[in-house]
């Protein structure tokens, strides 16, 4: 009787699943756009969720409990004034605008950090109250969860909705040499000349200092609220087994990475189905979905002299002198659209979810990059053939008009087809690569699969990258050293004497 006794012990402990904690206070819904499969999918397999967000399921699975955090701040939709972007300077399209971005985040984001931690609803988390086998958080710019990570004392996973950022590589050991593998914020790709590896030299390690200025209060804050004192906030953020980043390299660029930084890219598109779309009179056997705004005057004129439908979001529906073959809706299924059979291109500012689903229909695109990560992305997509690229202050009637006839032609078609059939194979698909992991961290807890050289100080580790240059330099001052004494014997005749 003690063998059956203590199987089905063991049968019942695995059907109850793990308790997992996600903590994603970021009230950006494209950031939780990529997060929201994953924790479905661990609640399907019988896990059970617990999940700190401003997005509470609107039915959600029997597993799942959400803990809602609507109404502590606005949901995140950045404004800005395209009007800055049509003289940009060097300086200014290169460094300003992405940082002045960066420390509006930051400030917002130490708000928030504040509001969060001492709301009501929050106070459980504060004071550890229950027991899981994982944390999920997310790593964007800010390390204001890595102190609840840590009162918890349970392992935990990173979780990324984009590229890693500049400041996440030496968290996690992973290989960040500006010669060689470009800024996200950069229109640049992994084939820079001298010049562009010494813009995004510069480019990254502002980054790095930049997010670490803006950040220096947030370690007070955490520590005033938990009532205790904490190892340094991006010291415990190291501490993530794995590192679920949203991206793959046949789109994003080939990385040097540690084992516990794993890429899955597309992973939002889990289960995802094609609805049938509602009634957009389409009578051109052909149409261009156009999901972002530009310039309306010169995108009007440009339409005008298409041969076919055009399918545009805007704000609002009632433009004047709209061209017959242009519909203005406020709202597009983009996904659907996309996955149409006459769908033959996309006009996209290039948001890294965007441009996966481009690539997962297999449909070129247009790409016109503003800010973030936006320029890297279109870089890349240009680079893998799949798209245009303009830059927002070079945009008139031509150039706009040239650049769409080349993603219209039935080349660059062929292959955005072909790239996305090898973007769609892999070993396995994103969302059982991504559960792998997840439950490999909570059964065993912390996994050491990161570089050891995330530990050391940055001295140390260039002080020994540069040895080589030491001992060179060592070198080639001995061997001076000689020659110099060789050809000059009567120095050498005086030195004997005395």
């Amino acid at each position: 009787m003690l063998l059956p006794i203590v199987f089905i012990m063991i049968f019942a402990s695995a059907c109850e699943g793990y308790k997992i904690l996600a903590l994603l206070p970021y009230p950006g819904k494209s950031h939780f756009m990529v997060f929201e499969p994953i924790l479905d999918e661990l609640a399907r397999r019988g896990h059970h969720v617990t999940v700190v967000s401003f997005f509470p399921s609107a039915s959600p699975h029997a597993n799942r409990r959400d803990v809602s955090l609507v109404g502590l701040a606005p949901l995140n939709v950045e404004v800005i004034n395209l009007q800055d972007f049509d003289n940009p300077t060097f300086l200014s399209s290169k460094f300003s605008f992405q940082f002045s971005l960066l420390s509006n985040i930051m400030a917002f984001n130490l708000q928030l950090c504040q509001t969060v931690l001492y709301s009501d609803i929050f106070e459980e988390f504060v004071k550890g109250e229950g027991a899981y086998d994982v944390v999920l958080s997310e790593h964007f710019h800010t390390d204001c969860m890595m102190g609840i990570v840590h009162i918890y004392r349970a392992p935990s996973v990173a979780l990324m909705s984009c590229a890693l950022t500049p400041w996440a590589f030496s968290r996690f050991g992973a290989d960040d040499n500006p010669a060689v593998f470009p800024s996200m914020s950069l229109p640049l790709v992994d084939e820079m000349s001298f010049l562009e590896k010494l813009v995004n030299a510069f480019n990254v390690n502002l980054y790095k200092y930049w997010h670490s200025y803006t950040t220096r209060n947030e370690q007070k804050l955490v520590e005033t609220r938990l009532d205790r004192k904490l190892p340094p906030l991006n010291e415990l953020a190291k501490n993530a087994s794995v590192v679920l980043v949203n991206t793959h390299h046949t789109l994003n660029g080939v990385r040097v990475l540690p084992p516990s930084v794993v890429e899955v890219g597309g992973i939002h598109l889990h289960n995802k189905t094609v609805k049938p779309l509602p009634e957009f009179r389409i009578t051109n056997p052909r149409f261009i979905v156009a999901a972002k705004k530009i310039g309306r005057h010169i995108l009007l004129k440009v339409f005008a002299r298409l041969p076919q439908r055009v399918l545009w979001k805007w704000e609002t529906e009632d433009i004047k002198g709209l061209p017959d073959n242009v519909l203005v809706l406020k709202w597009l299924p983009q996904y659907d659209l996309l996955n149409h059979p006459n769908c033959v291109a996309f006009i996209t500012h290039g948001g890294l979810l965007s441009l996966t689903e481009i690539v997962a229909a297999g449909v070129p695109a247009l790409v016109i990059p503003i800010l973030g990560d936006q320029p890297g992305n279109a870089a890349f997509a240009k680079r893998a053939g799949i798209a245009e690229v303009l830059e927002f202050h070079q945009i008139d009637e031509e150039t706009f008009y040239n650049a769409l006839m080349k993603v219209l032609t039935p080349e660059m078609r062929d292959h955005a087809k072909s790239f996305s059939n090898r973007w769609w194979e892999r070993p396995l698909p994103p969302m059982e690569t991504a559960i792998h992991y997840i439950e490999k961290t909570a059964k065993y807890g912390y996994l050491n699969m990161s570089s050891p050289g995330r530990l050391m100080t940055k001295p140390e580790l260039l002080f020994f990258m540069s040895i080589e240059y030491l001992v060179l330099f060592s070198l080639i001052f001995f061997i001076a050293l000689l020659a110099k004494c060789f050809f000059c014997p009567q120095k050498i005749e005086k030195f004997k004497q005395s």
